[in-house]
C-alpha cells in the first residue's frame, strides 16, 4: 500500500472522529500511533490500517502495551465493508464509531 492511501485513511478516520466532536491530531509519520483524540477529558490513541488483513499480532501488542503504559485508550481503526471500524487490541471486538 502506498504512503498516500493510508495518509488519506488516516484523514478520513481524524474528520469522521472530528465530526463526533473529537478534537484530533494527525502525527503523520509516526508510528505506532497516527491520531491523538480528545473529547470532554477522554483521549483516544489510534492507530490507522488501511487492510484489515495487515493488522497482526505484533500491530495490536503494540498498541496494547502503549494503551497500558499512558493509562488511555488505545484503538485500531480499519475498514470493513466500506466502513471505519475500530479494534480493541485488549479483546480483539470490533467498534462502530457511534459506540466510543
Amino acid at each position: 500500500m502506498s504512503y498516500a492511501k493510508g495518509a488519506r485513511f488516516e484523514r478520513r478516520v481524524k474528520r469522521a472522529l472530528e465530526d463526533r466532536g473529537y478534537f484530533v491530531i494527525r502525527a503523520s509519520s509516526s508510528k505506532p500511533i497516527d491520531l491523538v483524540c480528545i473529547k470532554n477529558g477522554e483521549v483516544l490513541l489510534i492507530e490507522c490500517k488501511l487492510r484489515a488483513r495487515s493488522i497482526g499480532r505484533r500491530a495490536l501488542e503494540e498498541v496494547r502495551r502503549i494503551s497500558e503504559r499512558t493509562r488511555v485508550r488505545g484503538l485500531i481503526a480499519t475498514v470493513r465493508d466500506g466502513e471505519i471500524v475500530l479494534i480493541d487490541p485488549r479483546t480483539g471486538d470490533e467498534l462502530s464509531l457511534s459506540s466510543i
